[in-house]
């Protein structure tokens, strides 16, 4: 694990967090798998997060492993308030999520993952949280994510399928393109061995040579704290990963 990484239990609940951001008190995260964002027990887990960031609500996107870049309405603290809405939010179709630094700080917002890439980006605009599976690495979730942000600052890559255990096929690597970060898998037949989180990192780099980014350097096939669809299957849980943004200027 990077050292710019580490695990902290915060009123009972482990999170995966970037040290620096946690440092200045910035609440955000990748859960472990104590907690799991599948449908079935995606609504107590987000009532349990909740409880033990201090949110009001927790907003996600519908997922779709596309490009689309969805932004929190600005009048969601007050919809939910009209609503007499659950911890949970789903307000619409995407895969990157943005909210202005305006916003405030009692509503968190984030994107599930099973080995899919999460990249959550600091700007002095606001936050971005991106899913970025292959496809998504593919389709141009990160460049999406990065566009609807002023002046992107920094970018945490958490916790996905490593480099040393996601096989995938050549015709990945071609659609992915030139940024993909690969090695030949053992054994040959034409495989590879596909490093999402430095992938994304390279498109980081490329959309924005600005932005600091920094990987967790975790494997979510290989580490059992974390829910891993190519390592469990259907039967994989989800991760969340999250920002709880604080109120101004971020």
């Amino acid at each position: 694990m990077n050292p710019a990484f580490c695990f902290v239990t915060h009123n009972g609940v482990e999170l995966l967090v970037c040290r620096a951001w946690w440092g200045e008190g910035i609440v955000h995260g990748m859960t472990t798998r104590a907690l799991s964002f599948r449908d079935e027990s995606f609504a107590d887990s987000a009532h349990s997060l909740c409880q033990a960031v201090g949110a009001a609500a927790l907003a996600v996107p519908r997922q779709s492993h596309g490009n689309q870049c969805v932004q929190l309405p600005d009048n969601l603290e007050q919809q939910l308030a009209r609503e007499g809405a659950s911890s949970l939010f789903r307000f619409a179709e995407g895969d990157a999520v943005v909210t202005p630094c305006e916003l405030g700080s009692s509503v968190a917002f984030g994107v599930m993952t099973a080995d899919c890439v999460p990249v959550v980006v600091r700007a002095r605009s606001g936050w971005a949280v991106t899913h970025a599976g292959w496809r998504g690495l593919a389709n141009g979730v990160i460049r999406a994510g990065l566009e609807r942000l002023r002046e992107p600052l920094e970018a945490a890559v958490f916790a996905s399928a490593g480099g040393g255990c996601y096989e995938v096929g050549p015709e990945v690597i071609e659609a992915i393109g030139s940024s993909a970060v690969f090695t030949a898998a053992p054994g040959g037949g034409g495989k590879v061995l596909l490093d999402t989180a430095a992938t994304a990192i390279s498109q980081l780099r490329e959309v924005a040579p600005q932005v600091r980014a920094v990987s967790a350097e975790i494997c979510t096939i290989s580490d059992h704290r974390f829910h891993s669809h190519r390592r469990d299957g259907e039967r994989a849980g989800r991760a969340l990963t999250f920002v709880l943004p604080p109120p101004g200027n971020p």
